[in-house]
Parts: structure tokens; C-alpha cells; sequence
């Protein structure tokens, strides 16, 4: 059984409907069992060289053209090189509507955002509609529009790449360090003498680093209390001393990947222990993290009762020295879609999670969300922003001591070839911006043509935007700093519509904010 860890392969942007149309197409056309196989075991690389060499002999071939694109769509720095066979696909056969998606895919991923925008509603038009359901393809488009509109405002980090020391040309990620950032613990698919994977890589392992002279020395694999050469092993969880570490480890009685929890005393990590059934549910317990006291567990899972996808809960424990009931976080985290990789910071007044869900812009986004002491609840949460959060999946953010670094894993050009472990640094101190967003819309119909001119009423800040709603959906978004603004709403055969709005910052600050548009007919 595989552990079900986030990037032990890489990302994959398809569903079995796509591949199950173009497999029977492939077995008909007598494509070869070898392409087919890989591609059906998302070994992208190993399949994307046999069908290009199928294209030698058959280039006009619908099935491998489309094969082809797929495998580029799921590679890391190749993406838009799938545009052409996905063409080729649309030019020889007409009802293949999943070449759209697939190029939408590509563009998303290259921010081509318009293009892909365009892409994803031609396949929303041509597919039909349980298959455009299954992929949320009104999300993909409503990621679009937000990566638009955050991306024009970068947060101002630097990304170092921790260098040969940590990364290899495999898989390294989910980095956890200590408060005092003395060493360094992570999970790797290197060729360690693990398991090759049916996907082409290798099975996960452990490693850890230790700082000497201020450089993080080179990892090694952690004991085999933790590391096998058949299971996946992963780190998903460092309390800030780094004397607790959760992993996620294969559990075959229960056919599952569970939490278990260790002790790590100087450089010994003891031997890991199943958490118990309140935290270990009959799914997949993915990712946790633990309190400064050690006496509270975050913890994501899907279970019954919760918002919808994976969300996040709390458990705390007992005086008899068990976990306590978990209690769900409530909607300020959790979304109908999946949340996962809770990580408090350490003065525990800050969660930073990964989302599906609240205002990101493709994949799994990094939200920070405040507790309030007053209700004991976190409240609604923000975007970390891009480049941080980019179109992919970025999970398990750790943040330093002094807030000012952060560790993530991301594949980035400067690489080491997939993802790689880097410490980020906040170059300046964070513009709040609220994202406000709403629907322009009348009784008397679908208005069309509308321009939303939004200015700043301080004469000292000469704020200038001009927003156009989507097209199909009429749904604008604009991100702003604090400030009070004035927005002017003009439509064609309607009537201006005018408002002043501010938006607040310090404590009374708002991630996201909406204001819907009525208009009236002239």
C-alpha cells in the first residue's frame, strides 16, 4: 500500500475519465502496452519518451499527441510545450473536448490566465456537464480570476535554496526546524536504496541536518525505528524545541497511513507511537502538528461532520493522559473543500495551514489565520500571497522564531531538478491587503460591459484601478491596502452606481470582504 504523501510524485492534473477515453482509444489503435502502462502508473517521464517516439512512425495520431500533452501538463518547467499535440488533437478530431482542459491546465500554470480563462469555458461547453462537475471547473476559473489579481502585487521575499547539502534531483520536502533552527528535518525520494515506486520514483524516507558554522551540514536518513526500504515513511509534524516529531507512517493492519508520534532526544529519535483511534481514523490521517505544552494535537482528516473536503481539528489531551474528543475548527479554517498542514506558530497566536479552499489561486494555497482570544475562535484567514503561493500545490509552510523566515518546498528554476527545500526570507514588513470581491448584477437581466473605476479619497495616495467582472459569471475581484476608496460602477443602459468603502487594517483588518453590485436600468 502506498502512503498517501503529497508530492511522492509529481502533481497530477487528471482525472480517470480522461485517461479512460483515451485508453480504450489507445488499446483500439493497437498503441503499445508499455506507453499505456506508464501513463496508467503516472510515470510521466518514462511515458512521455515512449510516446514520443510513437510520433516518429504515426504524428497525426490522435491518441499519442494527446499522451503527449498530458505528460508535459504533469511535468515541472515543460508545461506549455503540451499546446501544440493538444492542437494537433482538436484538428484531427473535433469531440475530444479533454484536450481544452489540458491546455487550460497548461496555460493556468504559465499564469497565462486569459488563455486559460477561455480554455476551460470551451470545455465546460463541449464536455458534458458530470465531467465538468468532477474537475470544478467554475473553480478552476474562479483560481484564474484570483491569480490575477493577487499576482499583481508580490510579496517582497527571497527564496534560498539550501543547496546540494539538502536537495537532490528527487523529491525533497515537508521541512520542519525548531525554534532555535538547529537542524533540520524533512522527507525525501532519492535513491537511497528504497523501493522504486511504480510512478518512477522512489519511496519516501526521512532525513535530517544539523547546523555547523551556520551552514545546515549534509542530511542523513534518520534510524530505522523510522526509515524502511518498502513503506513510506514521512515527517509531518516538530514541536518548537524539536523534542516531539509526528510522522505518518504505513500501518497494514488498518490499511491506512496514521500519526504516530516520537521522541527525539539529542540525536536519537526513539521509536515511534500509534497515536490512538481518536486521532487515527479509518481514512487517511495526512498531516499535525503539536503545542508548546505538548497537550494539543491540530490534525487534519476527513471525517464525518466536518465541512465537506479534509478539515482541521483539535484535540486535547485528558488529565487520565489520553487524546480527547477532536473538535473541529470551525469555518474561519475550514472550507467545503480540503484543508490540511496545520502549522501554529510559535507564539501559537498564528496557524498557518494549506487550503483549497477561501481565496486561492490553483491547488492547495498557505493561509495564516489569527486566534481571537475574545470568541476562542481563529478568524477568517489570508493569502500568503505569490510568490509564495504559486498555481501548484504549496503545502506546509514553517515559520522562524522571529517570523521573518519560513521554510517550504517548491520547484522553482534555480532547482535542483524537482522540488527542493528553501528558506524564505520577508524582505519588508507586510502590506495587509483585502481582497473585495462581489457580483454585478440587475433584475432586469445579465448587465454586460461593465468597468469598475476604484480611486483612493486621500489626496496623498493616487490609487488608480480599473476592473472589468468576468464575462460569464460577473464576478470582480480588486486587492487592496488599507484605505478609503471610492468605486464607481458603470454599465451600459444602467445607471451609475457609487460607493465609498473603506477598507480597515490593524486589528480590525479583513482577508477578504464582499460587495455586490445591484444595478438599475436607466
Amino acid at each position: 500500500m502506498e502512503a498517501v504523501v503529497p508530492y511522492y510524485r509529481k502533481a497530477i492534473f487528471l482525472t480517470p475519465f480522461l485517461l479512460i477515453a483515451f485508453w480504450a482509444g489507445a488499446q483500439k489503435d493497437g498503441d503499445p502496452s508499455k506507453a499505456s502502462s506508464y501513463l496508467f502508473d503516472q510515470n510521466y517521464d518514462a511515458a512521455l519518451e515512449e510516446y514520443l517516439g510513437l510520433l516518429e512512425e504515426d504524428p497525426d495520431n490522435s491518441v499519442y499527441n494527446y499522451n503527449v500533452g498530458v505528460c508535459y501538463v504533469n511535468s515541472n518547467f515543460e508545461k506549455l510545450k503540451a499546446i501544440p499535440y493538444l492542437e494537433k488533437v482538436l484538428y484531427y478530431d473535433k469531440f475530444q473536448y479533454n484536450a481544452y482542459y489540458m491546455m487550460a491546465r497548461a496555460y493556468h500554470f504559465d499564469h497565462q490566465f486569459d488563455e486559460a480563462i477561455a480554455m476551460y469555458t470551451k470545455f465546460k461547453l463541449n464536455a458534458p456537464g458530470s465531467n465538468t462537475k468532477d474537475l470544478d471547473i467554475d473553480r478552476q476559473i474562479e483560481y484564474c480570476e484570483n491569480a490575477k489579481a493577487l499576482t499583481k502585487y508580490p510579496v517582497p521575499v527571497k527564496f534560498e535554496n539550501l543547496g546540494s547539502n539538502i536537495n537532490s534531483e528527487y523529491p525533497d520536502y515537508f521541512p520542519f526546524i525548531p525554534t532555535s533552527e538547529n537542524f533540520l528535518i524533512f522527507n525525501s525520494r532519492r535513491d537511497d536504496g528504497s523501493r522504486m515506486t511504480r510512478s518512477g520514483l522512489f519511496a519516501s524516507n526521512v532525513y535530517i541536518s544539523t547546523v555547523q558554522d551556520g551552514e545546515y551540514a549534509p542530511a542523513r536518513p534518520v534510524s530505522q525505528e523510522v526509515n524502511t526500504d518498502n513503506g513510506n515513511e514521512a515527517v509531518v509534524g516538530l514541536s518548537y524545541t524539536g523534542e516531539k516529531v509526528l510522522f505518518q507512517l504505513d500501518n497494514k493492519e488498518k490499511d491506512a497511513s496514521q500519526l504516530y508520534l516520537s521522541e527525539k532526544v539529542g540525536d536519537v529519535i526513539k521509536p515511534p507511537v500509534l497515536l490512538d483511534e481518536t486521532i487515527n481514523s479509518t481514512n487517511n490521517e495526512i498531516s499535525a502538528c503539536i503545542s508548546k505544552d505538548g497537550r494539543s494535537i491540530y490534525f487534519a482528516s476527513k471525517r464525518k461532520g466536518g465541512f465537506g473536503g479534509k478539515d482541521i481539528y483539535i484535540t486535547r489531551m485528558l488529565p487520565t493522559g489520553e487524546w480527547g474528543e477532536p473538535e473541529n475548527l470551525g469555518p474561519g479554517v475550514n472550507t467545503e473543500y480540503d484543508e490540511d498542514f496545520p502549522n501554529l506558530a510559535p507564539d501559537e497566536k498564528s496557524l498557518y495551514f494549506s487550503s483549497k479552499g477561501h481565496f486561492g489561486i490553483g491547488g492547495y494555497d498557505i493561509f495564516v489565520a489569527k486566534f481571537d482570544a475574545d470568541t476562542r475562535k481563529f478568524l477568517a484567514p489570508r493569502n500568503l500571497g505569490y510568490p509564495i503561493n504559486d498555481i501548484g500545490d504549496d503545502l506546509n509552510f514553517r515559520v522562524s522564531k522571529s517570523g521573518r523566515y519560513g521554510y517550504i518546498a517548491a520547484v522553482r528554476e534555480e532547482g535542483f531538478g524537482d522540488f527542493d527545500i528553501y528558506r524564505v526570507t520577508f524582505q519588508e514588513v507586510l502590506t495587509e491587503l483585502t481582497v473585495v470581491k462581489g457580483i454585478v448584477s440587475s433584475k432586469a437581466g445579465k448587465p454586460e460591459g461593465t468597468t469598475i473605476t476604484v480611486t483612493s479619497t486621500d489626496p496623498t495616495n493616487d490609487y488608480l484601478g480599473i476592473f472589468v467582472p468576468n464575462a460569464n459569471t460577473n464576478r470582480y475581484i480588486v486587492v487592496l491596502p488599507p484605505g478609503e476608496y471610492n468605486m464607481m460602477v458603470e454599465t451600459p443602459g444602467y445607471g451609475t452606481v457609487e460607493r465609498v468603502f473603506r477598507i480597515l487594517g490593524k486589528g480590525s483588518f479583513e482577508a477578504e470582504r464582499t460587495e455586490d453590485i445591484q444595478l438599475e436600468k436607466n
